[in-house]
């Protein structure tokens, strides 16, 4: 009966394969929850206290719709460090990624047209294509090649009707760091065919092996085909403070600002994101040595199944295959009999079957933990 009130689109998306093992959780005590990518990290001092001196002086206010002058002049300059010339201008403040990431898909992709998925991929992309009509269409990265760009089984994928390809640059969840060759392979396939690139750089802050984060929007002829959608959650700690934003060339932006949507979030929120941007940067740098000797501790540690060394973000996605089992029944059974909540790894796309997601948001004390119980529910589940 509610359907008929509900509009279209809405009424038909269907149900995800993480849904249930999530709703599972919420009635559960004393799970450890692995569910989403909250850090473990206190938001730095210095933001806080920006916070607070900017309530203490009335910046209670409106802020402008797009966000305020100054933090988009910082964002601007912070994201020139790519080696793009981004203008104020060229930056809308949101609250939070996630509404970066709807206006960017919903402002650009219309009903119909195709929008490519490098898998594994941010769950979310696949609901935002649902969504605005569009048909998705999954790539697989090569997990026997530690999760690179087949860039061959991209173009095969491309059709008349592509419109957009989305790139998570690190990835969440496989940790790949994109390389310059195989982001020239993604730019020499956009401009040929005249498509447009949703790239969300969240995690750019956190890539280690000497690796080096490169923007898309930094090669040739690009940042006009090129938008970038970020925000302070993960680099900063600041996942509760919904403070995102996006990037593209001005012709883009002006038009996404049409879009009839509460974009901005509190004043005393944004001017907190100025002091974030400016510094100090040393608790982003001890939250990157951290994550990094989470990954080196976890990833040896899982030695009962097969998990790949992540480049950058903080995530691990090991294969359960050999169980034999499907990732949502695997993770309802570990939460029901360990009460661990992991996602499975279906949510993040057809070919993250039998895997699972595990992020690094526990300390390694607790790691040990989860990774003795994984070990255990594994060998059980295999007998």
């Amino acid at each position: 009966m509610v359907d008929i009130f509900i509009e279209k689109r809405l009424a038909s998306m269907k149900p995800r394969s993480h849904a249930r093992v999530v709703a599972m959780a919420r009635g559960m005590k004393d799970v450890v929850n692995l569910g989403g990518g909250d850090p473990d990290f206190n938001t730095p001092g210095h933001i806080t206290d920006a916070l607070i001196k900017a309530l203490k002086e009335g910046k209670t206010h409106y802020p402008p719709n797009h966000g305020l002058p100054v933090l988009r002049s910082v964002i601007a300059e912070y994201h020139g460090q790519h080696g793009v010339d981004w203008a104020p201008s060229e930056a809308i403040v949101t609250a939070g990624s996630g509404v970066s990431l709807f206006v960017s898909m919903a402002g650009t992709v219309n009903p119909g047209e195709e929008v490519i998925l490098l898998e594994p991929y941010f769950m979310a992309y696949s609901n935002l294509a649902e969504y605005v009509g569009a048909r998705e269409v999954g790539v697989a990265l090569d997990e026997d090649r530690g999760y690179r760009l087949d860039i061959e089984a991209l173009k095969e994928n491309v059709t008349p009707k592509t419109k957009m390809i989305v790139l998570c640059n690190p990835n969440n969840p496989s940790g790949t760091v994109f390389t310059e060759e195989e982001l020239r392979g993604i730019s020499d396939l956009v401009l040929d065919n005249d498509l447009l690139v949703l790239s969300d750089e969240v995690y750019c802050e956190f890539i280690w092996d000497g690796l080096k984060h490169v923007s898309i929007a930094s090669l040739p002829d690009m940042k006009e085909r090129t938008i970038i959608s970020s925000s302070f959650s993960k680099a900063f700690a600041m996942t509760g403070w919904r403070l995102g934003y996006l990037l593209a060339d001005e012709a883009i932006i002006k038009r996404l600002q049409k879009i009839p949507i509460g974009y901005r979030t509190n004043t005393f929120v944004q001017l907190a994101g100025v002091e974030a941007l400016k510094g100090p940067w040393g608790p982003v740098e001890e939250m990157k040595k951290e994550y990094d000797r989470r990954r080196r501790f976890m990833v040896p540690r899982l030695d009962g199944i097969s998990c790949h060394m992540p480049e950058g973000a903080f995530y691990l996605f090991p294969r359960i295959d050999d169980l034999r089992m499907e990732s949502e029944t695997f993770c309802e059974s570990l939460l029901r009999k360990k009460k661990i909540l992991a996602r499975p790894g279906k949510a993040f796309g057809v070919t993250g079957e039998h895997h699972m997601r595990i992020p690094l948001i526990k300390p390694v004390e607790v790691l040990e933990e989860i990774a003795v119980a994984i070990e255990d529910h594994v060998n059980k589940s295999s007998r």
